[in-house]
């Protein structure tokens, strides 16, 4: 006569089954993330291992910053820069995985302030206050927010003036960090950022600056690592789509 086991003895006989299966896809990635995408790129990682299991090691710093680790060999799987610049650098040296690379979000760049007060309801009027003491930039040399900040003053005849008031960050997060903590009391940042804290900010016009196009390369660390090649894919996806507009993101068009 047949013996039917317990159905709670079946169920964990069934867990076990499976688990050891999944810890065996499951894998781990180490992907540079530029500083103004950090909070985006988290929300992303989030809902990306809760769909496959891989994890996730993010790394951010200033694109710059970021490249120049990657040109002296950093183990990285994948380049999440601010800019499209470097990764089609590092494509044209032979540095990608099979050469992929794509555009993953379109970057808005905003004049943030702490108090809203600061603010005087449009940018020039708000950079040309005379209450402002500090003003805060990210580094142009590294930072893509930094050089589109540095295009708009510019463009509004704004340059000297706002040099003596500079305050310049290494990258868009320690700018932002300038202003958050009151060391300036107006700054340029991500509009990512501003999202997500308290204040107020006035939106920059996308014809002051060169568009902020934002690429992720597969670096040839990733080779063999599934976890990075899926991680690349997932980018392109309606789940990683809709948490970039509502970080206040452009998709990739």
């Amino acid at each position: 006569m047949t013996t039917l086991a317990h159905p709670a003895k079946l169920i964990i006989a069934v867990l076990l089954l499976f688990m050891p299966v999944r810890m065996a896809i499951a894998g781990e990635a180490t992907v540079a993330v530029a500083s103004n995408f950090l909070h985006t790129a988290t929300k992303i990682a989030e809902s990306f291992t809760a769909q496959t299991g891989h994890q996730l090691q993010l790394v951010n710093g200033s694109t710059g910053a970021l490249f120049a680790q990657i040109s002296h060999g950093a183990p990285y799987d994948l380049f999440l820069s601010a800019d499209q610049l470097r990764v089609l650098r590092l494509a044209q040296e032979g540095r990608l995985l099979n050469g992929q690379h794509k555009t993953y979000a379109l970057g808005k760049l905003v004049l943030y302030a702490r108090d809203p007060a600061h603010l005087q309801g449009d940018l020039e009027r708000s950079l040309r206050n005379d209450a402002i003491r500090h003003v805060a930039l990210a580094d142009a040399r590294t930072a893509p927010y930094g050089s589109a900040a540095h295009q708009v003053l510019e463009r509004l005849n704004l340059s000297d003036l706002i040099r003596q008031k500079a305050v310049i960050g290494a990258n868009v997060a320690q700018s932002f960090g300038f202003v958050a903590t009151g060391n300036a009391q107006i700054g340029f940042v991500a509009l990512s950022q501003a999202k997500q804290a308290k204040g107020g900010w006035i939106a920059v016009s996308e014809a002051l600056y060169v568009p902020i196009v934002q690429e992720v390369g597969v670096l040839k660390n990733a080779a063999g690592n599934p976890a990075a090649q899926e991680f690349y894919e997932f980018l392109s996806s309606e789940t990683a789509l809709h948490i970039l507009q509502e970080s206040g993101y452009g998709g990739a068009q």
